[in-house]
Order: C-alpha cells, then sequence, then structure tokens
C-alpha cells in the first residue's frame, strides 16, 4: 500500500489541544496535515492531524503535556476504509 493509502491519525478533544500539538510536531519536523475528524471517530474536536505510519509523535506530545482523545491507523484499499485504533 502506498503512503497515500495508510496513515496514522491523532484525534483530539480540544481546538487547543490540537493546534498546540500541530506547532510542537511542525517544530520537531514531522510532515503533517491537519484534517477534519472522520466520521467513523467520534470527538469533541472536529481536528485530527494526519501523519506517517512511521513517525510516532506519541512521546513528544506526552513530553509536551498535549492530550489525545484517540490515535489511529487508517487503511484504504479501494472503496474500503479500516481504522484500527492504536492508543487512547
Amino acid at each position: 500500500m502506498g503512503l497515500n493509502n495508510e496513515y496514522n491519525l491523532l484525534v483530539f478533544n480540544s481546538t487547543h489541544h490540537a493546534l498546540a500539538a500541530e506547532g510542537i510536531l511542525q517544530k520537531q519536523g514531522y510532515k503533517i496535515m491537519m484534517v477534519p475528524v472522520l466520521a467513523e471517530i467520534t470527538a469533541d474536536c472536529g481536528m485530527a492531524i494526519r501523519v506517517n505510519t512511521k513517525d510516532n509523535p506519541l512521546e513528544i506530545l506526552r513530553e509536551n503535556k498535549i492530550e489525545i482523545a484517540g490515535y489511529y491507523q487508517v487503511i484504504k484499499d479501494k472503496l474500503e476504509k479500516r481504522i484500527i485504533r492504536l492508543k487512547k
């Protein structure tokens, strides 16, 4: 599967945490994209951060006291989409 078909998604309960995480991850050199939360995932904040599956930003966010509502792997295969919860 190509990079566009598989990615990880950080989901937040507040816009404040999403924007803070975006700034921290960009400063650390992560290639990220702010995206809307997928309809299949529930969160209080409508924003999520898409990251490469090879990256693991959780420790950096934890060190900076950024709370996440969930961490998911999204795999798209033609018309099918699988969402796997990795961590809360």
